[in-house]
């Protein structure tokens, strides 16, 4: 239900950003360095697109009471969204480093990986966001905000540092994939003790 009413709005926006890259950025015969200008700066967006409304449903009390009243535990469901929009966002970007191959782009492994890490960072700050306030307009904002502190004084995040890639430093992407999955795995614990305490 969640798949057919929510999740395919927010899988067409991001196929929508994935086809305004190559209209923004020139897409032919680019080296890794500047192959990872696209990468970083748009498709890795689609992690906030993907991630942050996990619990949106649930925003509504009427669907919050009716999960919670289920067998299957509220638990079990947001694991399962959480792991489809992961899939989704690994496959699509996949095939857009795939596109850009096709179109004479020098693309890596790392650079892919590289930018599924960003991808699942930026979700991951926008899903912890959303099981903390309860609110998916303030969680949009949070990893939004960090995108652009990344553009005035992105440098002095270190590894968190999101545009790192087309500098070729690729040292932070493992901590900020650790740091996404940390952060998602926290939103589903926080709304688990929620909904303990309620």
């Amino acid at each position: 239900m969640n798949m057919r009413h929510n999740s395919i709005l927010h899988i067409g926006l991001s196929v929508l950003v994935l086809l305004l890259t190559p209209v923004l950025f020139g897409m032919t015969g680019l080296d890794e360095a500047a192959s990872a200008a696209p990468l970083e700066m748009l498709v890795a967006l689609i992690g906030i697109i993907l991630l942050t409304p996990v619990f949106l449903p649930e925003q509504n009390p009427e669907t919050e009471e009716l999960v919670s009243s289920k067998y299957v535990s509220s638990s079990v469901i947001y694991i399962i969204r959480v792991l489809y929009s992961l899939a989704v966002l690994m496959l699509l970007i996949l095939l857009f480093a795939v596109y850009m191959r096709e179109s004479g782009c020098s693309i890596s492994a790392a650079l892919v990986c590289g930018t599924i890490a960003d991808a699942v960072f930026l979700g991951g700050l926008g899903i912890v966001t959303a099981a903390l306030t309860g609110n998916t307009a303030t969680a949009y904002m949070v990893p939004v905000m960090y995108y652009a502190l990344c553009f005035g004084g992105g440098k002095k995040l270190g590894a968190f540092y999101l545009f790192s890639m087309t500098e070729g430093d690729y040292a932070g992407k493992p901590w900020m994939l650790a740091a996404g999955l940390l952060m998602t795995g926290l939103a589903l614990w926080i709304k688990e003790l929620k909904r303990r305490w309620r």
